[in-house]
């Protein structure tokens, strides 16, 4: 199965080169600071109380996902184009097939990052209904949201939607090697838009995903937890009525309202498949809210004005912070 091997060899190579950019990362988060406002007042990134938990899940899942994603695309290419022969699929990703395969490499990049974001943001809506939040909910377990939150997923989130996003692509012509060149984007993509900066995007807040916007997402669902779904693009939430951003307030708590919800590694692992799994839904402190209802279009204007909530201990109000 030497074609099998080619493509494990192939996302192999996207793996280790994520890991190198994580290190990259680790020195612009710590220098970006200095420089820039922080969204809260907690502690640095090195000091959170779970980085540990963070650090493996940065690293452990590694081999496990990319075996199953290669697992998962041989799949696609079975069902997809009925190619069977071991050697035949291992060309299908050399040649490229599918409406995209004719492109030049800037146009398929363009349809990459708008393609595999709006997969991303209807299976990222999905995994907050409760049949998978139990397993999306590990990661929004942080309470202390930083960049390197942004890999706090559990194999079965990775697989069925971040994976998948790019298995789609692939099956749809996209060539590897624009999967391979787009890796440190969406490496520092996704680490930027979980850091703690005060970055808004000013008049591109509806286009582009800002910390700012994204942090929303990992706060209640009664606020800003059931929206902001895109990963790289906002508007995608402006047109499904999913966007949310207040002008005039940051947000300020993040977490499960679980008190039993695991912080170790392992704990977190098994937790999906413990019954009471599906109980963390919320921040704590807020009124509970269906995951399954959809959010209303809530653009600044058209959001009613929120009661006050409460602040974590370990962070300060944020009024006159700088947008």
């Amino acid at each position: 199965m030497s074609a099998v091997a080619d493509i494990f060899a192939l996302l192999n190579a996207v793996t280790l080169a994520a890991l190198r950019n994580v290190v990259v990362l680790a020195a612009i988060f710590t220098l970006l600071p200095i420089f820039f406002r922080d969204c809260n007042k907690t502690p640095a990134w090195w000091r959170k109380p779970d980085l540990s938990t963070d650090l493996c899940w940065t690293i452990v899942p590694n081999i496990i996902n990319r075996m199953a994603q290669t697992l998962l695309l041989v799949f696609g290419i079975i069902v997809c184009y009925g190619i069977v022969d071991p050697t035949k699929i291992g060309n299908f990703l050399a040649e490229s097939h599918g409406p995209f395969a004719g492109l030049r490499f800037w146009p398929q990049v363009m349809l990459y990052l708008l393609g595999s974001d709006l997969v991303l943001y209807f299976t990222h809506r999905l995994f907050h209904r409760e049949m998978l939040w139990r397993f999306h909910a590990v990661h929004h377990s942080s309470r202390h949201l930083e960049w390197i939150s942004a890999t706090r997923f559990h194999p079965v989130d990775t697989i069925l939607h971040g994976s998948l996003a790019d298995v789609v692509m692939l099956l749809l012509g996209i060539s590897p090697d624009v999967l391979i060149w787009i890796v440190p984007f969406n490496v520092g993509s996704s680490a930027m838009v979980h850091a703690n900066l005060d970055w808004s995007f000013g008049p591109f807040r509806y286009v582009f995903a800002s910390p700012v916007f994204h942090r929303w997402h990992h706060t209640s669902p009664a606020l800003g937890g059931s929206s902001n779904f895109a990963g790289t693009f906002a508007f995608f939430d402006v047109v499904f009525g999913t966007f949310y951003m207040p002008a005039d307030r940051l947000p300020d708590a993040y977490g499960l309202d679980d008190p039993d919800f695991p912080v170790d590694f392992a704990g977190q692992v098994v937790n999906p498949f413990v019954p009471h799994a599906n109980r963390a839904a919320r921040v704590e402190g807020r009124p509970r809210q269906r995951l399954d209802e959809p959010a209303p279009f809530n653009v600044d204007r058209d959001r009613k004005p929120e009661p006050e909530r409460t602040v974590l201990a370990t962070e300060q109000p944020l009024a006159g912070a700088k947008r």
